[in-house]
């Protein structure tokens, strides 16, 4: 089955909030084998001049496997999961995300 092609252009609204923990940020740094004191330590991010720690760029995932559900579920779209090979994904950052930080995501379907 083919997937509607309606779906392009589609935006999901944002669900609730993230509310990024300090813990999560470690346990994500220490999954993914990334020892950067900045992700690990407070004294050492606020040496570089943040608050807390931050998290590496890939933390986002966390955050929009939940929010893509709603599109990837949607079963007007016609997706068949099973058959599914992870092309691309994009994440717009203005700063490093922050333990503290709250956090939305929106879903869109480019192409």
């Amino acid at each position: 089955m083919a997937l509607n092609p309606e779906f392009i252009g589609r935006t999901y609204p944002a669900g609730p909030s993230y509310l990024v923990g300090r813990e999560k940020i470690r346990e994500f740094a220490r999954a993914v084998g990334d020892s950067n004191p900045a992700y690990l330590d407070p004294e050492a991010a606020r040496a570089l001049g943040y608050a807390d720690v931050i998290a590496p760029p890939t933390f986002a995932i966390v955050l929009s496997l939940d929010a893509a559900n709603a599109a990837l579920f949607d079963p007007e779209l016609g997706l068949d999961y099973s058959r599914v090979v992870h092309g691309e994904q994009s994440f717009a950052y203005t700063r490093p995300i922050c333990a503290g930080d709250e956090l939305i995501v929106t879903t869109v379907i480019e192409n």
